[in-house]
């Protein structure tokens, strides 16, 4: 062909590039058909292909006999392929009888859904043959891992869209009576690995059904009912259940396959009842209907798949979070105290939302993010390390000025129990009260219930654990206190006033919490028990404690005006 018909042919786009590029995408089609996917006179296109043949560019054939009114089947040639650029450039050599009547059958079955598909409900929107629409992926090996590179290689690959708008896919596979079982079989178990590895994700809607085309209607239920036995073992069991959201996967993904014997007249296939599906029971259907059904099992499946990703998502998010933990030990030093403390804090399982002291925070997405990070070996020096510090920071004074400014409200409205004291206590030294700790401050002991249980737990130092119950402080007092007057002189008597005695004798015998000034018995050497400090004041010094509002007005003075 010369230089200069080559470039027409580029430059041109006309009917006879087209006819190029169909036969670049069919391999081979007869010239009828041709003329039927470019609404052209036969007469015509014969004309256009012959000069095509004349120029190298296609060449033909008439499978099983050389003259009469056999259909000529045209093909590329090396040169009219390069001129395309297609994806399956023609080697040159005659293609077999087979071949040629395979192709054929392919190109027609191609015609037949495009021309009759939309009066049926189904737009073709897509279609692949050959290599083009072959199925590569790595697929599982065994139960116990590995993978391998596995291929499927149906005839062609069908997409249309329905009446609803919704996308749809099937696999197209050719039998002229040619395949024996044991290359259905064969066929069967490829398809079925592509659907069990779930290979159709990411490239269609759904796992595409397999539409086989044979010669005859007995051969497509044979066809269909060997399949049924082989696909009860990728059937789920709770398949018949009613439809969770496990059995909606697994429906969506489950493998459809259908036949019909109109391989010879495909255009009935579009739109008639000629399908036979693997149930037994099922009637034959439609085309339509089938791809239907799997559009709407796709609908159905969408949430589903949301809430199997979420829940996906929440364990690993949770499984990264307890984590944490660990982590903490290694990477707290960059954290800083205040980013440890609040770390510690929301870790803490007893945190209840409704509970007043807990703070408004996002405590997924803040340990979600501090997990991540420290899963990542951080770099102290880095940005990143300093960024997640600084928030940790601002998040720990907000939550602290929450807690700070509930304990001053409850200060506004009840007494002052010891109990508000450790609290305040704990906020001074600018770390978060526990959910322990705030759980135990709206309704906590009162000092007159503090100082009733110290003096519960008191027993005198001379008491001997026998049935006799021990007596109270005042009276272990008045005792001591009586023995010590009777055994003055009566000089001295008329000189020493008996309160005087019991108040040398209180603060020889009892010391004052240097915290919350609870009165202790000096023989009882235990942390507070109403504030749980352990330094002591000696009894008469207890009222130069700090008072309450002092230390809360104190903590107030530093609280962020954050919400």
């Amino acid at each position: 062909m010369s230089s200069g018909v080559s470039h027409r042919l580029r430059a041109s786009g006309g009917p006879s590039e087209t006819l190029l590029l169909l036969l670049n995408d069919h391999r081979v089609m007869t010239t009828d058909q041709a003329a039927r996917a470019t609404g052209t006179p036969a007469r015509t296109v014969l004309y256009r292909l012959e000069q095509l043949r004349a120029a190298g560019l296609v060449d033909y054939d008439r499978p099983g006999r050389q003259s009469g009114s056999a259909p000529h089947h045209w093909w590329l040639r090396p040169a009219g392929a390069r001129l395309v650029t297609g994806t399956a450039p023609g080697d040159g050599r005659r293609p077999s009888a087979m071949f040629s009547a395979h192709s054929a059958t392919i190109t027609e079955v191609w015609l037949a859904l495009r021309d009759h598909g939309p009066p049926a409900g189904l737009t073709m929107t897509g279609w692949a043959t050959d290599r083009a629409c072959w199925q590569e992926w790595e697929g599982r090996t065994s139960a116990w891992g590995g993978t391998t590179a596995k291929r499927l290689t149906p005839d062609a690959v069908y997409q249309a869209t329905l009446p609803d708008g919704q996308a749809t896919a099937a696999f197209i596979e050719i039998d002229l009576a040619s395949m024996t079982h044991t290359q259905l079989r064969a066929k069967l178990d490829r398809y079925r690995a592509y659907a069990r590895d779930e290979a159709w994700r990411t490239r269609f809607p759904h796992c595409p059904p397999l539409l086989l085309f044979t010669t005859t209607a007995h051969r497509a239920v044979t066809f269909t009912r060997t399949t049924a036995r082989h696909l009860k073992d990728d059937t789920p069991a709770h398949y018949r259940r009613v439809m969770d959201d496990e059995a909606l996967i697994a429906e969506h993904a489950r493998l459809v396959i259908a036949a019909n014997g109109l391989v010879r007249d495909p255009a009935r296939t579009a739109a008639e009842h000629v399908w036979t599906l693997t149930d037994p029971e099922a009637a034959e259907t439609t085309l339509t209907a089938i791809l239907t059904e799997r559009a709407t099992i796709t609908t159905a499946a969408q949430p589903a798949y949301q809430r199997q990703r979420e829940a996906a998502d929440r364990r690993h998010q949770e499984y990264t979070i307890g984590r944490l933990r660990h982590w903490l030990r290694h990477v707290g030093p960059l954290l800083g105290p205040t980013g440890v403390d609040l770390v510690d804090y929301l870790l803490d399982s007893r945190t209840r939302r409704a509970d007043p002291f807990t703070p408004h925070l996002d405590t997924t997405k803040i340990l979600t993010t501090v997990a991540t990070w420290a899963q990542n070996n951080p770099d102290p020096d880095d940005h990143t390390t300093s960024t997640v510090r600084a928030t940790l920071t601002r998040l720990h004074h907000t939550a602290w000025s929450h807690q700070v400014r509930h304990l001053a409200h409850l200060t506004t409205t009840h007494d002052d129990p010891p109990a508000w004291y450790h609290a305040a206590a704990s906020l001074a030294e600018h770390r978060l009260l526990t959910p322990t700790e705030h759980h135990r401050l709206d309704q906590p002991p009162t000092r007159e219930q503090a100082q009733a249980q110290v003096w519960a737990d008191w027993q005198p130092p001379d008491h001997h654990r026998d049935h006799t119950p021990p007596p109270t402080y005042p009276q272990w007092r008045d005792q001591q206190t009586s023995t010590q007057w009777s055994n003055l002189s009566w000089w001295q008597r008329q000189r020493t006033d008996r309160t005087t005695l019991a108040t040398a004798f209180d603060n020889e015998h009892l010391t004052a919490c240097a915290r919350c000034r609870l009165t202790i018995p000096t023989n009882d050497t235990a942390d507070c028990p109403g504030c749980h400090h352990h330094q002591r004041l000696p009894h008469h010094q207890r009222h130069t404690t700090t008072p309450l509002t002092d230390l809360i007005t104190a903590l107030l003075a530093k609280t962020t005006d954050d919400p």
